[in-house]
C-alpha cells in the first residue's frame, strides 16, 4: 500500500532523476522503465487480497451469528445469535466501510482497462480519483476494534475454563489455571502509518504540480498549429512568459487544454527541443481517443477558416497548460555509444529530438544509430522523411555513412506508385522502404555480426506486442557474444 501511489508520482521520479541518476543510470532507468508495470502489479495484487480477504469475512460474519458464545461477548461481532447477517455486512463502520473499499478498487480495475481507457478516458481518470476514497475508509475501517487479542494470559491461558470442565480435578496443575476472566484489548494499531507516508507523498507530489502546472510561468500557446497526414497534429507551443525550461532529449510533458476538459491531462513526447535562448518548442501529436479527435477537429477548423479568409487567422491561439517535462527510459539514449531504436507509427517522437540534435550539432554520442520504424499507412512516415533524409545526406557529406542505418517497413496496403509519388524526390527514403513487417533475425543477426563482443542499446516505443517480441530477441541474440540491453515505452 505505501508503494502503489510512488510510480504515479511524477516530481518525486523526477528528483531521484537528479539525484541518482549520475551514480547508477541503468538501475534509475529501470526503474523508470518499470513504474506503470509496478503500479498495476501493486493495484492488481491489492485487488486480489481484497477479494480474498473479504470472503474471508463474510465466512466471518455468518460464523459470529451461528456460533456466538455469550461468554465471549466482548470479541464477539454479533449482537447475539438471532443478529442479522445484513446488519454486520452493511450497517456497522467495518462491514460498511469494507464494502465501500472492495467496490471501489474493482471499480477502478474494470474502468482501467485499456479498451476503457482508450475510448472513455474520462471514465478511466476519474475512477481513478476513488483511491482518495479507498484510502478514507482504509483508514476509517479498524476503527470499531473488531479484532482484539487477549491481555492477561498469565492468570487465564486459552481455553482454560474448558479444561476445567473435562478434566479429572485431581490433577492440580489444572485447577489453578483461572485466576480471573478473559480480558481483551484491541492494541495500538501502526498498520496505517506504511499507507499514509505514500499517500502523503503522493498529496505532496500532485499539489506541487497543480501550483506549478496552473501557474503563469507554465502557462503555453499555439506559435503554430496544423493538422498533418495520418490523422495527427503539429503544435508549435510557446511559453507565456520568458521561461527557459531545460529540456532532454527523450523527455515528456502533460498538455491540458482548458478549451476541452479541464480534467484531462496527456502525456506527449516533445519532438523538437527549443533553441538556443527560446522558449518553444514542438509536439507531434497522433489522434488515439476522444481527447485527441477533439484536439484534431478543432486545429482542422482553425485550418479551413484561414484558408476562407485568405490566411487570415480569426481565432485567438489556443492556450495550454503543461506539467512537466519528466524523464523517461528515453531520456537515456544520449548517454549511448551505440543504439537500435525502433518505432511503431507515432512511437517515433522518442527519437526525434535525438535525430533533430544529431542535425544540428556535433555531438559523439552516441556513435552508431540504427532505425527500425514500421507504419501501416504511407502517410505517417512523411512525418519525419524530411529529417530522416538530410541526417543521412549529412553523414554521408561526413564520410560517415555507416553511423545513420535506417530500415523502413510499409505494413498495409503497400503501393509502388504511391511510394514513388510520395518519395520520388527522396531517393535515401525510397530505397529503404520495406513492403510488409520486419524479420527480427535478420535484423538481429545483423546487429550482433556488426558489434561482436560489444554492448548495444536497444530502445523501442510501440504496443505489447512489439514489446515482447523485441525483449525476447534481445534474450536470444545477447547469446551470441553481443550484449543487448533492452529499454522501452508502451502505448497506453
Amino acid at each position: 500500500m505505501a508503494l502503489i501511489t510512488l510510480p504515479t508520482c511524477k516530481t518525486f521520479n523526477l528528483l531521484l532523476h537528479k539525484l541518482f541518476g549520475r551514480f547508477s543510470m541503468r538501475l534509475l532507468v529501470h526503474y523508470l522503465e518499470k513504474t506503470k508495470v509496478l503500479h498495476l502489479i501493486l493495484g492488481y495484487s491489492l485487488l486480489i487480497v481484497a477479494i480474498v480477504h473479504s470472503v474471508a469475512h463474510f465466512v466471518n460474519i455468518v460464523n459470529f451469528v451461528d456460533n456466538y458464545d455469550e461468554r465471549y461477548r466482548e470479541i464477539n461481532w454479533a449482537n447475539g445469535p438471532d443478529d442479522n447477517i445484513l446488519r454486520l455486512l452493511f450497517a456497522t463502520p467495518t462491514g460498511f466501510s469494507g464494502c465501500i473499499m472492495l467496490l471501489t478498487l474493482v471499480a477502478m480495475a474494470y474502468l482501467a482497462r485499456r479498451s476503457v481507457r482508450d475510448r472513455f478516458y474520462n471514465s478511466f481518470f476519474t475512477s481513478h480519483h476513488l483511491f482518495l476514497v479507498f484510502y478514507g475508509m482504509m483508514f476509517y475501517h479498524p476503527l470499531s476494534n473488531i479484532i482484539k487479542h487477549q491481555t492477561n494470559t498469565d492468570k487465564h491461558r486459552i481455553a482454560c475454563d474448558l479444561v476445567d470442565n473435562v478434566t479429572l480435578h485431581s490433577n492440580e496443575d489444572l485447577l489453578v489455571l483461572c485466576e480471573e476472566p478473559p480480558q481483551f484489548d484491541a492494541g495500538v494499531k501502526r498498520a496505517w502509518i506504511w499507507p499514509l507516508a505514500g499517500l502523503l507523498i503522493y498529496l505532496v507530489d500532485i499539489s506541487y504540480r497543480y501550483l506549478t502546472s496552473h501557474s503563469e510561468r507554465y502557462r503555453v500557446a499555439t506559435v503554430q498549429t496544423y493538422a498533418m497526414t495520418g490523422h495527427a497534429v503539429h503544435l508549435r507551443l510557446q511559453f507565456c512568459k520568458k521561461t527557459i525550461v531545460k529540456i532532454i532529449p527523450g523527455q515528456y510533458v502533460l498538455l491540458q487544454c482548458p478549451a476541452i476538459s479541464t480534467l484531462e491531462w496527456h502525456p506527449f513526447t516533445i519532438t523538437e527541443l527549443p533553441a538556443a535562448g527560446r522558449n518553444d518548442f514542438t509536439l507531434t501529436i497522433k489522434v488515439r481517443g476522444d481527447w485527441t479527435e477533439e484536439l484534431y477537429d478543432r486545429v482542422a477548423q482553425r485550418e479551413q477558416c484561414k484558408r476562407n479568409l485568405g490566411g487570415v487567422d480569426p481565432y485567438r491561439r489556443m492556450e495550454f497548460l503543461l506539467d512537466g517535462p519528466y524523464p523517461s527510459v528515453m531520456s537515456n539514449m544520449l548517454d549511448c555509444k551505440r543504439i537500435l531504436f525502433i518505432g511503431a507509427g507515432v512511437g517515433i517522437t522518442p527519437f526525434v529530438t535525438i535525430m533533430r540534435l544529431l542535425l544540428s550539432t556535433n555531438v559523439d554520442q552516441p556513435a552508431r544509430v540504427h532505425l527500425v520504424w514500421i507504419a501501416r499507412s504511407l502517410e505517417t512516415f512523411l512525418w519525419f522523411a524530411d529529417e530522416v533524409a538530410r541526417l543521412q545526406e549529412k553523414f554521408w557529406s561526413q564520410n560517415k555513412p555507416d553511423r545513420f542505418w535506417v530500415k523502413l517497413y510499409w505494413t498495409q496496403n503497400y503501393d509502388e506508385l504511391l511510394l514513388a509519388e510520395c518519395f520520388g524526390d527522396m531517393p535515401s527514403i525510397k530505397s529503404r522502404m520495406h513492403r510488409g513487417r520486419p524479420n527480427w533475425n535478420d535484423i538481429f543477426i545483423d546487429i550482433v555480426t556488426l558489434y561482436p563482443k560489444k554492448s548495444v542499446s536497444v530502445f523501442s516505443c510501440g504496443p505489447k506486442e512489439l514489446t515482447k517480441e523485441i525483449r525476447l530477441k534481445c534474450k536470444e541474440y545477447s547469446k551470441h557474444g553481443c550484449k543487448l540491453s533492452y529499454f522501452h515505452e508502451g502505448f497506453g
